[in-house]
């Protein structure tokens, strides 16, 4: 197989609807599906490198990059963040080499770097599939972290205290005191995606979430997005806090509260029986108070860093924070 690579344009989306129909389980994709959601993203169109069968021109692979922006030590930097990998069968077939390099994911990713670089792209981060990491961690340009899942069995006995002062209720409007809260937040942590007012709410713009603030004294110090997910469980996504201590502290035990609430009101059929977050270091202590307990479930990082002005201790996995929709 003579294989080719080249960026997405609209001629290509009959043979991306066909690719994505026979190679994976996402449902239908169109021209509408792409334009309402990624084409509107507020960093840019999504980048999409297509693997193409040059005897029969048939498209066989594909790799999405999303651009981003990542604040690292409070300076805001262009990034792209990979999603929605597809080989085909008649790829992975064609392809069978000894090389990391060559295999078909990674030669995608590779060709799609190249050009990114080239556009002035200085960062790449993704939280994958977890069967994907020891892909990763053969490679040598990713540095591989991972965050753990922590949960609370629900019901919870009684709804938690906030503590003196402060009161949490659902989101009116993303407007300013967002993007002061946002402001506060980064500079809690080495490195996290902006989420800022408009970025936040794109970003949760295509799913179901509760979206919590907590106040203090009538300054929005705290903000959660979660939702039902997966089997049985109510997810913390999503959360802007203006320090790791009391404000925090707050924001997840509102988070939690919303939980039980949809604990309660959930069917017998369809029960949720736990509230779980991805922690990062600097909330364990928050957390651990608050009686969550470590889970079975760790979220895999990954960081490559394509501009050598960036220390690699300064985007290394352990610097990060992550929610666990990101």
């Amino acid at each position: 197989m003579n294989i080719s690579y080249q960026f997405y344009h609209e001629a290509t989306l009959p043979d991306l609807q066909r690719l994505w129909a026979e190679s994976t389980d996402w449902g239908e994709h169109t021209l509408r599906n792409l334009h309402e959601w990624f084409m509107a993203a507020p960093c840019g169109k999504p980048r999409i490198l297509v693997a193409v069968d040059e005897d029969t021109d048939e498209i066989v692979g594909q790799f999405r990059f999303m651009p981003s922006i990542v604040s690292v030590n409070g300076r805001e930097v262009r990034a792209v963040r990979p999603f929605g990998t597809i080989v085909s069968k008649k790829m992975r077939d064609a392809i069978r080499s000894p090389n990391q390099s060559e295999q078909p994911a990674i030669a995608m990713y590779l060709r799609g770097v190249k050009e990114l670089q080239a556009m002035g792209e200085r960062l790449i981060y993704m939280v994958p599939d977890p069967r994907w990491v020891r892909m990763f961690e053969l490679t040598p340009f990713f540095q591989c972290g991972s965050f753990p899942l922590w949960s609370l069995p629900l019901p919870l006995p009684a709804p938690m205290p906030l503590g003196e002062g402060y009161t949490a209720s659902r989101l009116v409007s993303w407007d300013e005191r967002v993007d002061r809260l946002w402001e506060k937040c980064a500079q809690l942590h080495g490195c996290l995606v902006v989420r800022n007012a408009r970025t936040l709410s794109w970003k949760i713009a295509n799913a179901k979430y509760e979206v919590t603030t907590v106040e203090r004294d009538g300054e929005l110090v705290g903000l959660a997005a979660s939702r039902a997910k997966g089997d049985r469980q109510w997810l913390i996504c999503d959360m802007l806090f203006a320090d790791t201590g009391d404000d925090l502290r707050a924001t997840l035990a509102a988070a939690a509260n919303v939980a039980h609430e949809q604990a309660l009101e959930a069917n017998a059929d369809k029960p949720i029986i736990k509230v779980s977050v991805l922690v990062t270091p600097n909330m364990e202590t928050v957390a651990a108070s608050l009686n969550f307990k470590r889970d079975a479930y760790d979220f895999p990082i990954v960081v490559h860093t394509l501009d050598s002005s960036i220390s690699l201790g300064d985007v290394a996995p352990s610097q990060w924070y992550v929610s666990a929709n990101d």
